[in-house]
């Protein structure tokens, strides 16, 4: 791998936010800020066509983001209202949080996948709260961090975010002239979550699904989702893509997408492997909270916050729900938790 966005790069080691770029002509980064957020921006791309401008993940709902956004497209000499089209990776709030904002000003459109629509939909449905505490206590999650995580109302935030204006499917090349902008749909960060093929310019926009430095959070969302086999899958979609230069919705650019794609395969490998270890090496049923707790993170558990705690637990929960369809592990739910044992190995 091979890094292509070298201000961005110096300016994350920095820890500062990246100048806006023109990344080649008709195609421009604009560094939008996540406050609070240790990954302090997402990289919303301004792609120009014949009759105005795609905007790619307009980025966090703040008034210092939307500053950022509206001088970033001034510093690229694009008017808000020549924007016509917003095409959204996935609905996490980084992402998708402006978007309402943009098509109200500029009379865009909205573009996602069905499956993000959809989660908007069940985020705004009454028993929210109550479905993500039924399945954190399946989990085997303490009640004080239920509390805490369905408090906050990121299902009632999330649910105000605008839903979809016009669907985007796998292989469907986006609706504006002069440019073939193509969606590839590869699930596991989130059901729904698209990277954009640029044909025209050899670029491809990976969101999250693709980060040059990190590995994006690949969490089960309820007990029955396999969203490690679909990400490990989607990985193999990206290949037939052999784009020349990867463009991140974090971090910064880079080239070498197939090197970087055999990193995030073996992370996940090591990581099932640690799982199964885990679950193996003591009698008894585990909860996926237990296992949580004994995985290696970058940081001791006790020094994560709640927010961290519940995106290691859906990691893991997919792990475990992997190695399941995998005939490693197997889960029984008991009073309402899920227990997880190791199957012995045929001989």
């Amino acid at each position: 791998m091979r890094v292509t966005g070298t201000l961005q790069r110096e300016a994350w080691l920095r820890t500062e936010i990246p100048p806006v770029e023109r990344v080649v002509p008709g195609v421009w980064s604009i560094p939008v800020p996540i406050p609070g957020s240790p990954l302090r921006y997402v990289l919303s791309y301004l792609i120009e066509h014949a009759s105005g401008f795609v905007l790619v993940d307009p980025g966090w709902n703040a008034p210092v983001s939307w500053q950022a956004l509206t001088e970033g497209l001034a510093a690229c000499s694009v008017p808000l209202s020549a924007v016509t089209a917003v095409l959204v990776t996935h609905v996490h709030p980084d992402h998708h949080g402006l978007s309402d904002a943009v098509r109200g000003q500029s009379g865009a459109w909205i573009g996602m996948h069905e499956h993000e629509d959809a989660q908007l939909a069940r985020f705004a449905r009454p028993d929210w709260n109550d479905s993500t505490a039924h399945y954190m206590r399946w989990c085997g999650s303490p009640e004080e961090h239920i509390r805490w995580m369905t408090a906050d109302g990121y299902g009632g935030a999330a649910a105000a975010m605008a839903r979809a204006d016009r669907l985007l499917a796998h292989g469907d090349l986006v609706d504006v002239p002069g440019v073939r902008l193509r969606a590839v749909w590869t699930p596991g960060h989130s059901p729904g979550h698209l990277c954009f093929h640029d044909e025209t310019h050899d670029l491809l926009l990976t969101g999250d699904h693709v980060l040059p430095r990190i590995t994006p959070n690949i969490s089960a969302s309820h007990p029955d989702s396999d969203p490690l086999a679909d990400y490990l899958e989607s990985l193999k979609e990206l290949r037939k893509t052999a784009a020349k230069e990867v463009l991140p919705a974090h971090e910064y650019r880079f080239a070498g997408l197939d090197a970087r794609l055999d990193d995030l395969r073996d992370h996940h490998i090591e990581r099932l492997e640690e799982a199964a270890v885990i679950v193996g090496s003591a009698p008894g049923r585990h909860t996926a909270w237990q296992v949580a707790r004994r995985v290696t993170w970058s940081r001791q558990w006790s020094q994560l916050s709640a927010v961290q705690h519940q995106a290691a637990l859906g990691e893991v929960v997919a792990h475990l729900r992997h190695l399941q369809s995998l005939g490693t592990v197997t889960c029984a739910t008991v009073s309402g938790v899920g227990l997880w044992q190791s199957l012995p190995r045929s001989a």
